[in-house]
């Protein structure tokens, strides 16, 4: 019984057309990436940034991962064309099947590794805007490690060809689960804080700076959240190619979009500290009200002073 070769020529004709769309939206995704690398590091080296360490070693580590996925991915699109046209024996064209499907793995071994790191910028932002506690983030934590960790377990499954301990989109689940429940956390934090500085200080501004503050959290949100939905949604695989070539780098876009904004001066931490009723503080805005044109009375000596409260200073000094 002889092999049919036209079986492996169709095989390869879709498996080539895949790859070679998705090194192309990859690609794309790359370049975008890169050009928010480079701004980032030009920001970065140049002003005067809060965490400005910290900041420097996320932005290199997620360039090195995602040119590590760009490569390892036109490698396997370059392999997959050499598998096309070659005609060659059997046995040469198995060599190559083997190469595009290392390749293939070690891209999700990368990918998973990248996931976790760039995660870990996102949950270390919300860390921040809680003022620095630790509870608000232990269960978004605990969903971006098992996102890392299910995408390992599915990994190892297909290379020693065992059953799936888990669904192949489980990973995928965990991702979209973590990412909504960060932008939950985030938020309703920044919501919350708005809700009382609304009871101090009444008036558009206010209001208008922190609707921004949520809507950079929402879209740096959305840029994680809506390719991961649409993954789990059944599709032709050429589509399908593309929308994973550019997911692979918006897990990187994303959060180096934020760099830039924090060295720009337009992060989400200092705009919220720079209005009444800040991540940092724990305690409820206090209300102070005077009487226009009337001396102290012994009454009002007794208002519990605040710490950063000028209009106590002033009071103490006429009296």
């Amino acid at each position: 019984m002889g092999i049919d070769l036209d079986r492996f020529v169709w095989y390869d004709t879709e498996w080539l057309i895949i790859n070679v769309t998705m090194a192309g939206a990859e690609l794309l995704g790359y370049g975008i990436h890169m050009v928010l690398f480079i701004l980032a590091m030009f920001i970065l080296t140049r002003r005067k940034t809060a965490g400005k360490k910290l900041l420097l070693i996320y932005t290199v580590a997620m360039a090195l991962f995602g040119t590590t996925q760009v490569v390892l991915n036109v490698a396997e699109a370059v392999c997959t064309v050499q598998l096309f046209v070659q005609g060659g024996t059997t046995s040469s064209r198995q060599q190559l099947r083997k190469a595009v499907l290392a390749l293939d793995l070690a891209q999700t071994f990368v990918f998973f590794a990248n996931n976790l790191v760039s995660d870990s910028l996102l949950l270390y932002r919300c860390f921040i805007i809680w003022g620095s506690r630790w509870p608000p983030v232990v269960l978004p934590g605990i969903l971006i490690v098992a996102t890392c960790i299910v995408g390992y377990g599915t990994t190892i499954s297909e290379i020693s060809h065992r059953a799936l301990a888990f669904d192949a989109i489980a990973p995928y689940v965990f991702a979209a689960v973590a990412t909504i429940v960060l932008m939950v956390f985030t938020v309703g934090r920044i919501w919350w804080i708005r809700r009382d500085a609304l009871r101090v200080c009444h008036g558009g501004e206010v209001l208008n700076r922190y609707n921004t503050a949520i809507a950079m959290i929402l879209e740096s949100g959305a840029l994680y959240f809506f390719p991961t939905i649409i993954l789990l949604i059944p599709m032709p695989l050429v589509p399908r190619a593309i929308i994973t070539g550019i997911a692979t780098h918006l897990i990187n876009i994303a959060p180096t979009l934020i760099v830039v904004r924090v060295g720009l001066g337009h992060d989400i931490q200092g705009t919220i500290q720079s209005l009444p009723g800040n991540a940092a503080s724990t305690r409820p805005p206090t209300q102070i009200s005077v009487p226009p044109l009337q001396p102290p009375s012994p009454q009002m000596l007794h208002i519990k002073q605040s710490e950063d409260d000028d209009l106590w200073t002033n009071l103490k000094t006429d009296v």
